[in-house]
């Protein structure tokens, strides 16, 4: 044994924790467990026609020295999980939510002054909300998108108003969604059930427009000692991002 199963133990719940923490993909979307770790489809979730998706692995390998493993207190294994850990949950938001905003069943295009992103963010609204959507959104932004948002007007921030007009409860700033160009990116995202900001790990994924099927939670892999005599370790995923129906996506963009 590399590590005991106590150590193992915490290792997992501190990948899954760091995990939760870190990815914006983890609070803002609903995730499902297949209940099969050796699971490669799944499902898609449509009718018209129906279809499976791969499910795909990421992992982040890292190594660590017996020493580390085994010392009298885990904190020096800890830190090198939830460091790893941090980069597994960067991979996963690159992945998805660029995904998310390609995908997505509308894209727009609007002005980045108050008045522009206004319209298009109570147009957005109305795209999901026709669609049956009609739960506060989510909203999740880059950088210049969020500056964009957060505008002053006489001196007051207009970011308050722009999000009751878009009945949004959450907003996320993603740097996966920061284009070369340096332009304004945002993914309006419908919901059905009232989801806190943070806590789409506790929603159900079956009635939103968008979620995550997972075989391999966020956890820890040993794999064995490698040619310096370390132990190699992975943090791991396994998911497949689904989008079951894409008329609760819009995406807006910067013209």
């Amino acid at each position: 044994m590399y590590l005991s199963a106590e150590r193992l133990a915490l290792a997992n719940q501190t990948v899954m924790d760091t995990f939760e923490q870190c990815s914006i993909v983890w609070q803002a979307i609903p995730h499902w467990d297949t209940g099969d770790p050796g699971q490669i489809r799944v499902a898609d979730g449509k009718y018209n026609p129906p279809g499976f998706l791969p499910l795909l692995p990421k992992e982040e390998p890292f190594q660590v020295t017996v020493a580390q493993a085994n010392a009298p207190t885990p904190d020096l294994l800890l830190t090198e999980v939830m460091a790893v850990t941090k980069d597994l949950a960067k991979a996963v938001d690159d992945d998805v939510l660029q995904y998310l905003y390609a995908n997505a069943g509308k894209a727009s295009a609007t002005g980045v002054t108050p008045g522009p992103l206004l319209n298009e963010l109570i147009d957005a609204r109305a795209e999901v909300e026709n669609a049956g959507y009609r739960a506060p959104s989510c909203l999740i932004t880059n950088t210049k998108g969020l500056q964009k948002l957060s505008q002053l007007v006489s001196g007051y921030s207009i970011l308050e108003q722009l999000l009751r007009a878009g009945n949004i409860n959450a907003l996320h700033r993603s740097q996966p969604l920061d284009p070369p160009d340096a332009k304004t990116r945002l993914v309006f995202i419908g919901r059905r059930r009232r989801i806190p900001e943070g806590a789409a790990t506790e929603a159900s994924p079956g009635e939103e427009p968008v979620d995550l099927a997972v075989s391999v939670l966020p956890s820890l892999e040993v794999v064995g000692e490698n040619a310096a005599g370390e132990i190699e370790l992975s943090a791991r995923i396994r998911y497949a991002i689904r989008i079951t129906d894409a008329t609760g996506l819009v995406a807006i963009y910067d013209t």
